[in-house]
C-alpha cells in the first residue's frame, strides 16, 4: 500500500561511447540500441532518458595501438 509503485519504471540513461578515431555514439542502457545523438526518449524501447553516463572506450583503443606500436 505505501511501498514502491508496481508500475514498471520507464526511465533509463544513455551511455556515451567515446572513441579515438571516430565519432561518439550513444547506447540505451535498457535495450542497448545505439544512436548517433542522444534524445529525450529511446526510439526503440520508449524509455525516458534521465541522464548520460560516459564510457571512454578510446582509452582501450589507445592501449591497443600502443601495444601494436610497441611504445
Amino acid at each position: 500500500m505505501f511501498g514502491k509503485s508496481k508500475q514498471p519504471d520507464n526511465t533509463s540513461y544513455w551511455i556515451r561511447r567515446e572513441h579515438l578515431f571516430r565519432s561518439d555514439n550513444y547506447e540505451c542502457a535498457r535495450c542497448h540500441v545505439k544512436k548517433d545523438r542522444p534524445t529525450n526518449a529511446c526510439p526503440n524501447c520508449g524509455a525516458l532518458m534521465k541522464s548520460t553516463k560516459s564510457d571512454p572506450q578510446w582509452v582501450d583503443e589507445l592501449e591497443m595501438f600502443d601495444a601494436i606500436l610497441g611504445d
